[in-house]
């Protein structure tokens, strides 16, 4: 039975991708919690430094605004840093974020303004097919713990373009997923220049607590050093969620995809079934055949 051989053999081989998917779909859902946990951990600290900026602020420190700087000739350029993903499996994840990140960026890249960046070889692929090619691609963290090492990175990336053009805006692109919402959507936050409204925000926001902190350092030399770590939460909460976001589009393609391998499952051993009662029945009537034959040859 050379035919139900074959389906046996196929069937061997489908329930094997189907343990792999199976896995796959945990450790999506594991790794989606773990980065999830790092953005919450890192909210805190951003809550953290945004009551020092707030302590800063509050002792007469008034920041200029991006707008009193002059302008150098040819600034106001864009800078763009865009997260996607290493890895495939993840359905539509880098496609949305590179075409979201190009709709924005395109009128900058015509007028050889943009200074890119993609975090994610796969988002680098897209991006470039789309015309805009990152000047630099480098890969995502393995897990959260790495996380700090390359927002170190990137922000020492961010430093060089700012030295080279003090004016430039800088952007972040990524995927996040909403509360309640599960596939992640493509979103644009601004690193830089930071919004001085927020800072004046923080500057007439109550204080906690009966008494303000002190500090030894004076507020001129404090104030940059607050506002680097501000930026590194923001570009650490930017990774973590976009970590979070591609584990969770591969964990809904992964659970597609397990639907569709126990649809498959299920008419390979229907057909299996089917096929094997006709080669029994066959066989049983070739029997009763053979049988007739010979009773009947000796009747004769």
């Amino acid at each position: 039975m050379p035919a139900l051989d074959a389906l046996e053999r196929t069937i061997a081989t489908v329930t094997d991708l189907q343990s792999v998917v199976r896995t796959m779909k945990a450790l999506s859902g594991a790794s989606i919690r773990q980065y999830e946990r790092a953005a919450e951990a890192l909210a805190e600290y951003q809550r953290t430094v945004e009551l020092g900026l707030q302590a800063v602020l509050g002792a007469g420190l008034r920041p200029a605004a991006p707008a009193d700087r002059r302008r150098r000739p040819g600034g106001g350029r864009l800078g763009a840093v865009v997260f996607g993903s290493d890895h495939g499996l993840c359905g539509r994840f880098n496609e949305d974020v590179a075409l979201f990140a190009a709709e924005h960026l395109r009128p900058a890249a015509g007028g050889a303004g943009l200074r890119l960046m993609a975090v994610g070889y796969r988002a680098g692929g897209h991006l470039a097919a789309l015309g805009l090619e990152p000047e630099k691609t480098r890969s995502l963290p393995a897990s959260a713990e790495a996380i700090t090492g390359t927002v170190q990175d990137l922000l020492l990336e961010i430093d060089a373009w700012m030295a080279a053009d003090p004016d430039l805006t800088v952007l972040l692109f990524h995927n996040a997923r909403p509360a309640g919402h599960p596939l992640p959507r493509p979103r644009r936050t601004r690193l830089l220049p930071v919004d001085p409204d927020r800072f004046a925000h923080l500057a007439g926001r109550p204080w906690p607590s009966r008494s303000r902190p002190a500090f030894s350092l004076s507020p001129a030399r404090l104030f940059p050093a607050l506002v680097r770590e501000y930026l590194f939460a923001v570009l650490f909460r930017t990774t973590a969620e976009s970590l979070a976001g591609e584990h969770g589009a591969r964990m809904l393609a992964m659970q597609a995809a397990e639907r569709n391998i126990s649809d498959r499952l299920q008419e390979l051993r229907t057909r299996y079934n089917r096929e094997r009662q006709e080669a029994i029945t066959g066989e049983l009537l070739d029997v009763v055949a053979g049988y007739e034959a010979l009773s009947g040859s000796r009747a004769g």
